[in-house]
């Protein structure tokens, strides 16, 4: 059976609407993807220029890392519980200096923290005092972290306090409340060899040999 003119008209109609069609979506398509790839070129470019940056200062902190690996050495980790003896006996020699009372310190322990750069071992704190030896109490726990040794080198307590709170006495105002955590990052590499180190501020002697895996407190009288 023939077909008349008229649909043979329709039928080339509908193949032009077709083709007109799919070359539409396929050009949209093309389109997308050159918009994401140019997107991507965008962003690899930031990228870029960022790593170009990160090497024209990365000698700085290589630099910096080595003085702070051979003045400043981060203390090896031990134990969890001679960590925790260890920022017990340094608080408690700071509050001595403060002139806070050792009985109005309230010291809980809390979980350990491993990450790939350092161990954090931190206490839970309460303490009491005055404000101007609550006040103190806070400076010498962060002093430590800034003291230096007549040989050049820095001893750097690496002590931390990432959470603080005070609070005034409600029976009595001049009576200041201190809630905080005295955390210290030790490093994850642990001990090697030996190593020291001397608190100026509150009189405390480290002592850390990785033969026996002792630690030795010693407070300046």
């Amino acid at each position: 059976m023939a077909l008349q003119q008229s649909e043979k008209n329709l039928m080339a109609i509908l193949g032009v609407a077709l083709f007109g069609v799919i070359n539409f979506v396929g050009y949209s398509a093309l389109e997308d993807k050159k918009q994401e790839q140019r997107d991507r070129l965008y962003q690899l470019e930031i990228q870029e220029a960022e790593c170009n940056a990160l090497n024209t200062i990365r000698p700085i902190w290589v630099d910096r890392r080595k003085f702070l690996l051979e003045k400043c050495p981060q203390p090896g980790f031990v134990s969890e519980e001679a960590a925790a003896v260890e920022i017990e006996a340094h608080l408690k020699a700071c509050a001595l200096s403060a002139g806070v009372a050792e009985t109005s310190l309230i010291i809980k322990p809390t979980e350990m923290i491993s990450t790939a750069n350092y161990n954090q071992v931190a206490l839970n704190v309460n303490a009491s005092g005055s404000a101007m030896s609550i006040m103190k109490l806070v400076s010498l726990i962060q002093a430590a972290n800034h003291s230096n040794v007549k040989d050049g080198s820095l001893k750097h307590g690496f002590y931390a306090i990432p959470n603080i709170q005070f609070e005034a006495d409600r029976k009595d105002p001049t009576i200041l409340k201190c809630a905080f955590i005295l955390a210290r990052w030790y490093s994850p590499d642990g001990l090697s060899g030996s190593s020291a180190g001397y608190d100026e501020a509150n009189g405390i002697e480290v002592f850390a040999n990785n033969n026996n895996n002792k630690l030795k407190l010693t407070a300046a009288k």
